[in-house]
């Protein structure tokens, strides 16, 4: 039986494996001035790229949509 080390760390290219999201959309939304994935720039030009997977999925639970029923409610308390 082989040692299995499970990753803590994902290139964006994995990333897109683990989460089947484009590595396009990836880097727009590392770049997101609101709500960025949090991201590592490793090296002297900070070119290595590293996404902590803990990171990673606090910040996609944090995507979650809200009902639209929620939403309804919300717009319908503003306009009154």
């Amino acid at each position: 039986m082989k040692n299995r080390i499970e990753k803590g760390y994902f290139t964006v290219a994995e990333l897109e494996k683990y989460c089947s999201i484009s590595q396009r959309t990836l880097r727009t939304q590392m770049n997101d001035p609101v709500n960025p994935i949090p991201h590592f720039r490793v090296g002297t030009a900070g070119r290595i790229i590293r996404i902590k997977k803990s990171e990673f999925d606090l910040w996609m639970d944090s995507q979650r949509a809200t009902q639209g029923s929620e939403i309804d409610e919300l717009i319908e308390g503003i306009l009154k």
